[in-house]
């Protein structure tokens, strides 16, 4: 999910925040979009990549939560 720019991923319960370019190159790294990753594999993914997660925002957590309640499907867990 994009928010003011940034990719956002994970549920609201546990986010995940980075720049475009740092979600394309985890995918490019990966061959895995970031939003498709597991908790783990994203940890791992950044941290090989160096990619720093960004602070999430109380915006962006209510944007998540928004978007969980408009598919519920989305949710992992």
């Amino acid at each position: 999910m994009m928010i003011g720019g940034m990719v956002v991923v994970g549920t609201s319960a546990a986010m995940v925040k980075m720049s475009q370019a740092d979600a394309q190159k985890i995918q490019q790294s990966t061959g895995k979009a970031p939003e498709e990753m597991s908790e783990e594999e994203l940890q791992q993914a950044m941290q090989q990549q160096g990619v720093q997660a960004q602070p999430v925002t109380e915006q962006d957590q209510q944007a998540m939560a928004a978007a969980e309640e408009a598919d519920p499907q989305e949710q992992e867990g």
